[in-house]
């Protein structure tokens, strides 16, 4: 090659670098913004998901992300639900985050609520009653005392289970609605158990 040959050659690697480096810079950019978008939706999810605030700390766990995107995810999140005038809102609890009903709007959708509150006494039978459905109560009131009868009847009342005289004690079975509210539970086999 010749010296203009070279020189040329010289200049167009030079006129490439700056557009190498805009193209990576780009790149970079698109990715950042869909990394923050996932980070953004992940964080959404685990909040709308969530019975309760979620701590800062909690999210770093789930996200995998740092503090500082984390903060910003939550202020873009409630930036985009204030922005159009949602129903929703994510708060700031201490150091923890909710998504919740604006309180102003509870009243219109309070008809739609379902009854959820479940007693401590009827959450430990409803546990049982999950892991093994078609239990027979005797078998239940011998593991967690007396106050499963009480539980039991919360319980139906409030349409969880349903009980089946079986003999001298009653069969207790998981209804329609609890499988909609909690999902399908997988019932351990007898097989399974013993491994």
């Amino acid at each position: 090659m010749n010296p203009e040959e070279i020189q040329v050659s010289e200049q167009n690697i030079q006129g490439a670098v700056p557009e190498i480096q805009a193209k990576e810079t780009v790149q970079a950019t698109i990715t950042s913004d869909s990394n923050v978008q996932n980070l953004e939706q992940k964080i959404e999810a685990i909040l709308f998901m969530a019975a309760k605030a979620v701590s800062v700390y909690d999210l770093q766990k789930l996200t995998g992300a740092d503090l500082y995107s984390i903060k910003q995810a939550i202020s873009n999140l409630q930036h985009w639900y204030a922005s159009r005038t949602s129903w929703l809102e994510i708060i700031k609890v201490d150091k923890s985050y909710i998504m919740r009903l604006k309180p102003e709007r509870t009243e219109s959708v309070s008809s739609f609520v379902q009854e959820t509150e479940i007693s401590r006494r009827g959450l430990r039978v409803l546990a049982v009653v999950a892991k093994n459905d078609g239990v027979l109560q005797s078998k239940v009131v011998k593991m967690l005392g007396p106050s499963v009868y009480d539980g039991v009847k919360e319980l139906t009342q409030k349409g969880y289970i349903n009980t089946e005289m079986r003999g001298h004690s009653k069969i207790l079975k998981l209804t329609q609605k609890f499988k909609t509210y909690f999902g399908e539970i997988p019932v351990a086999s007898k097989e399974s158990e013993k491994k």
